[in-house]
């Protein structure tokens, strides 16, 4: 109840208004309603408009002095306003210890901070710090990666001389092909144009197996779809080589009679020949296996330094409770609002508390509507044309919106 009450000395009565009031000597009967009262006046009335303001006056003035006499309302009320002053009070102080907890953890915060900052500096001043197993590692994959790599220099040079400028009566065979210990210097003769090209070959794939490293140590899923395009354009060089290669052993075979003169290497026949998937499991299988030792050599690398992975590791330790911090300023902030809300609060019910009456304004307001209601209701049975109805309406807002403070 007590959120439908605030305070207020009765007003003034307006002399002339209560003395044409009084004229009628019409007081609301006991058992009577308000509707049933504004039917009856305005009834004796005959629809006066003049005579509605200070009627709607003395229903004011009626129910405000009922509830200013009331003990009990007015108890009660003052009890009400009391006990909710009492609970905002028991708000601010839970608010007041949430805080206290608040501000509290961002000191332990801090301290965490300064000691992994003094660690830092520890660390930075110290001895470097190996880790042995990730040395192990680097070791072993470079003792694998070295030969792979040499492998792949030979074979690409070697794939891509035979596949677009060896002489094909010079391909006994797919091994021949695929390793040439000729290729370059056959390729220096042939001219310089010639050996860049042969050279640009391993590059080109040494190149592509970097990138697929990479895309590995990037974030986010389309690293994936970066890595499957790297691997997709390799097994396509890798399947073209095949495929000339393989059309040039076809060549060969035509001219020692192995096959029908005029006769055309297709897509078909290369799949169905054993060189060709010779050519591309020899390239694409030591290409993959090169790219994933050189991620593993990589990886062992960047981790073989212990200091540099503990001072990685106090880096992101100090970014996360930094952030801690800045969300838990911002909670204390969210606390603070809600303190000064409860205060302000408080200060508006102490101050309702000092006030002489406590009136309902809103009961006031329901019974005004009542005794107007009645009062149309008459007005329509006296056949008053809807426009004096209107205009009373208005009347009866205005007195309202003067006799009934805003909240």
């Amino acid at each position: 109840m007590h959120d439908l009450f605030s305070t207020s000395r009765k007003p003034k009565e307006n002399v002339v208004q209560e003395k044409q009031v009084q004229s009628t000597s019409q007081s609301r009967r006991s058992g009577e309603t308000y509707t049933q009262w504004g039917t009856r006046i305005c009834g004796i009335v005959e629809g006066s408009l003049t005579a509605l303001p200070p009627y709607l006056q003395k229903v004011y003035n009626s129910i405000y002095n009922e509830q200013a006499d009331n003990v009990e309302l007015q108890k009660a009320a003052r009890a009400n306003t009391q006990a909710e002053i009492d609970r905002k009070n028991g708000e601010i102080r839970v608010v007041n210890e949430k805080i206290e907890g608040v501000n509290s953890d961002i000191d332990e915060t801090n301290k965490k901070i300064e000691e992994l900052k003094a660690e830092r500096q520890e660390i930075k001043s110290g001895k470097e710090q190996v880790n042995k197993e990730q040395r192990l590692k680097l070791i072993i994959g470079l003792i694998i990666i070295i030969p792979l790599t040499i492998y792949l220099f030979l074979f690409y040079s070697s794939t891509f001389y035979s596949a677009f400028f060896r002489d094909p009566s010079s391909m006994t065979t797919v091994m021949n092909s695929m390793f040439d210990s000729q290729a370059l210097g056959n390729a220096y003769a042939d001219g310089i144009a010639e050996l860049g090209f042969v050279l640009s070959a391993p590059i080109i794939f040494l190149g592509l197996g970097f990138a697929l490293h990479f895309f590995s140590v990037q974030e986010g899923k389309k690293k994936y779809l970066k890595m499957a395009a790297i691997l997709i354009v390799t097994v396509m060089f890798d399947c073209i080589l095949a495929y000339k290669i393989g059309e040039q052993m076809h060549t060969f075979g035509i001219i020692i009679g192995q096959y029908p003169i005029g006769e055309v290497y297709t897509v078909s026949m290369a799949l169905h020949d054993i060189n060709t998937w010779a050519v591309i499991f020899c390239g694409f299988i030591v290409y993959v296996i090169w790219g994933i030792v050189f991620d593993m050599c990589m990886s062992a690398y960047d981790k073989m330094d212990l200091n540099k992975t503990r001072l990685e590791n106090i880096k992101n330790k100090i970014d996360e409770l930094e952030q801690k911090i800045i969300e838990e300023k911002a909670h204390i902030q969210s606390l603070k609002q809600q303190e000064t809300d409860a205060k302000n609060r408080v200060k508006d019910l102490m101050a309702k508390l000092g006030h002489e009456v406590y009136i309902d304004y809103a009961a006031i307001r329901t019974e005004m509507n009542n005794f107007f209601a009645g009062w149309i209701k008459m007005m329509q049975v006296l056949s008053i044309g809807q426009e004096l109805q209107d205009e009373a309406s208005s009347i009866c807002k205005s007195e309202m919106s003067m006799l009934i403070p805003k909240k």
